[in-house]
């Protein structure tokens, strides 16, 4: 299997790489990789090269691009993920790792009525983010972004073609799945998950004056990481 490394596109020059730091120091002594041997890069902005390894250095490899693709790995579907908040960092640190590898493109931190407020991790979510998105072969690092307020995700909303918000107690639509069949299908979809005590009756019916469409994930109660990665994997399991 492919091993992936990240390197910024300001790193990567007429057809050229140069590789520094610690993505240096894995492929040189970990690995031990020489002169013509092939790796993949991918620079978070939506391209990966196959590349040929030209000199390695104590501290720099320089690598020569063989192949370039586009949008490499990467679902259709533009998906941002706005979720609330866990009291458990490290929960919170897997439905970003998760979310990244089942393609989201942008991660929302949420902060709802009922969300226990937590101090942001966003360099380590962001670190999180890089090694999720190399182990999954995706070329677009997706942006994880500081907390946002229930009301501002909700009244920025206008963007995206679908908007999808979980909900318990819905009688609407059984499943995200018979949401999207009779639709033309997204170019992008919003997914609001609220936190472990629930959406409040007023939240949810500031979402339906957005025009969020509410959906079941099933009769069971689910902590609010796995309805995330659950919501996630329906839509792009959809395109």
């Amino acid at each position: 299997m492919s091993e992936y490394f990240y390197i910024p596109a300001e790193y990567i020059l007429d057809q050229h790489v140069a590789i520094e730091g610690e993505e240096a120091r894995h492929i040189s002594r970990v690995l031990r990789k020489q002169p013509g041997d092939l790796i993949w890069i991918v620079d978070g902005a939506g391209k990966a090269y196959e590349v040929v390894i030209r000199l390695v250095a104590p501290e720099m490899i320089e690598c020569e691009i063989l192949y370039e693709h586009h949008h490499h790995h990467e679902p259709d579907i533009e998906v941002t993920l706005a979720v609330a908040q866990l009291k458990n960092p490290s929960r919170m640190d897997w439905v970003i790792e998760k979310a990244t590898e089942l393609g989201v493109r942008t991660i929302i931190p949420l902060q709802t009525i009922r969300t226990i407020a937590r101090s942001p991790k966003e360099d380590r979510w962001n670190n999180i983010a890089i090694a999720a998105m190399k182990q999954s072969g995706r070329c677009i690092l997706p942006k994880v972004l500081p907390p946002m307020d229930f009301n501002d995700v909700v009244s920025n909303s206008l963007q995206y073609d679908f908007k999808l918000i979980p909900y318990e107690r819905t009688d609407h639509v059984l499943f995200i799945s018979e949401a999207m069949k009779h639709r033309k299908p997204p170019r992008s979809v919003l997914i609001v998950i609220g936190p472990e005590g629930g959406f409040t009756d007023e939240e949810i019916l500031q979402a339906e004056k957005s025009e969020f469409i509410q959906v079941s994930l099933g009769r069971r109660r689910l902590r609010t990481e796995t309805a995330a990665i659950i919501a996630v994997s329906w839509v792009v399991g959809n395109e």
